[in-house]
């Protein structure tokens, strides 16, 4: 976005460029929210610092993930009705903040209380920064196909900044800097205080001027129509099933890789390495999505995103201690989550209105909670009694899903007037 200045004769002067920098802020905001540095020990941190049980853990998230889907359409008309950026500010500072916590106190029911805070968060940031990221690329002409490179540049920084993040708090905890115990929690402090940071940078980032509902129109049912309009629509409809019940089955295997890293006696200090190595991974696939999909098209890619999965699952049941395949599983499995989030998600955004953009997002968000919360209790009991079967159950649910759930013909989407960045 330019901006002329006039000289004391009233002529142009020099025209300064802002937007440009302005709006590359987001991957900067995308970056510093997905500095990690619990992501590679959050299962030691249940399991050895709070002395949970799998069914304990897992319940534990089952509680954040209900929270979400609680909280998906109230925060997701933060969004639409007071802007991304201020959604994205506030859910930072909440998110950062109850990480920071997180790490500090040991009482198991603050630690409830904190899921809470922490889900309120989450969920403003959930649908807020992608809509902002699509929108950013609708206002500068993009067309719909470099919108999903736009989405997928931004999971990229996403990707790098847990490839930074993970090998470094794995590294520390396993330092001997300071007690492994408390050093588990120090990792969720390091995060908390760069989410809040994060929170700072989004303000930078321009945005399009808000579409102002009339004032008798009332917030909850703005959010209904909202949530409804992916039931209006059957393209939108099974576009977002096949991401949030795919995204629930291979997001599980965020916990399921420590646990195998454990159960192979493999040391806590290679869990970031091993995480970073399937985050640079997923970030390359992230950078060759267009190539791919020119390759093997969309679709294609979308069934083999989730055909894959499923496969490596049911291996890891067959074979759980070959290293070959436990690493080609979690490998496989964690980069191509990586990949298809931002196809679908793109698909998803051509097929909303500007001003419930945000709100549909977030409801798309609530099913794949509503999906998560499911399964959490069940993983965590099934893992208590066999990790093996718990990868059979899980792959083999994935593979179903894959056919039942395909994307066939994929329509061409109608134009979108962009925003003006004001």
């Amino acid at each position: 976005m330019a901006y002329h200045t006039k000289g004391k004769n009233g002529k142009a002067g020099t025209v300064i460029s802002y937007g440009g920098i302005r709006n590359t802020m987001i991957y900067l905001f995308s970056f510093l929210k997905s500095l990690e540095f619990f992501g590679a020990v959050a299962v030691p941190f249940y399991l050895q610092r709070m002395e949970f049980s799998y069914t304990q853990m897992f319940l534990m998230e089952t509680i954040f993930s209900v929270c979400l889907f609680l909280f998906e359409i109230p925060t997701g008309v933060v969004a639409d009705r007071l802007g991304r950026k201020t959604s994205l500010f506030l859910g930072a500072l909440l998110l950062g903040g109850s990480f920071t916590a997180l790490g500090i106190i040991h009482s198991v029911p603050v630690f409830v209380l904190i899921q809470v805070v922490s889900a309120c968060g989450f969920s403003m940031i959930s649908g807020a920064d992608k809509a902002l990221v699509y929108e950013n690329a609708k206002f500068h002409g993009k067309t719909d196909e470099e919108a999903v490179v736009a989405a997928s540049r931004y999971d990229a920084f996403s990707t790098a900044g847990m490839f930074i993040a993970f090998p470094a708090g794995s590294l520390f905890v396993s330092s001997g800097i300071v007690p492994y115990i408390d050093a588990l929690g120090l990792v969720f402090v390091a995060t908390g205080i760069c989410i809040i940071g994060a929170g700072f940078v989004v303000l930078l980032v321009c945005e399009g001027p808000l579409n102002v509902l009339p004032p008798e129109e009332r917030a909850f049912r703005h959010a209904y129509e909202g949530f409804t309009y992916v039931f209006r629509n059957k393209l939108l409809l099974r576009f977002s099933l096949n991401y949030a019940v795919l995204s629930a089955l291979t997001f599980l295997m965020f916990w399921f890789y420590q646990s195998l890293l454990l159960d192979n006696k493999i040391p806590v200090a290679w869990n970031g390495f091993i995480s970073a190595g399937f985050n640079a991974g997923g970030m390359i696939l992230l950078m060759a999505t267009g190539f791919v999909n020119r390759k093997v098209g969309t679709k294609n890619a979308l069934f083999l995103s989730s055909l894959v999965p499923g496969i490596l699952y049911v291996l890891l049941f067959l074979f759980p201690h070959f290293m070959p395949v436990v690493f080609t599983a979690i490998f496989g499995i964690t980069m191509l989550r990586f990949f298809r989030a931002p196809l679908l998600t793109t698909l998803m955004n051509t097929q909303i209105a500007n001003e419930n953009r945000a709100t549909v997002l977030s409801g798309v968000s609530m099913v794949e909670r509503i999906i998560i919360s499911l399964f959490y209790p069940l993983a965590g009991m099934l893992m208590d009694f066999s990790a093996r079967w718990t990868y059979l159950i899980v792959g083999t649910a994935t593979l179903v899903v894959s056919f039942v759930l395909r994307v066939g013909r994929i329509k061409q989407p109608d134009s979108v007037q962009p925003p003006a960045c004001v």
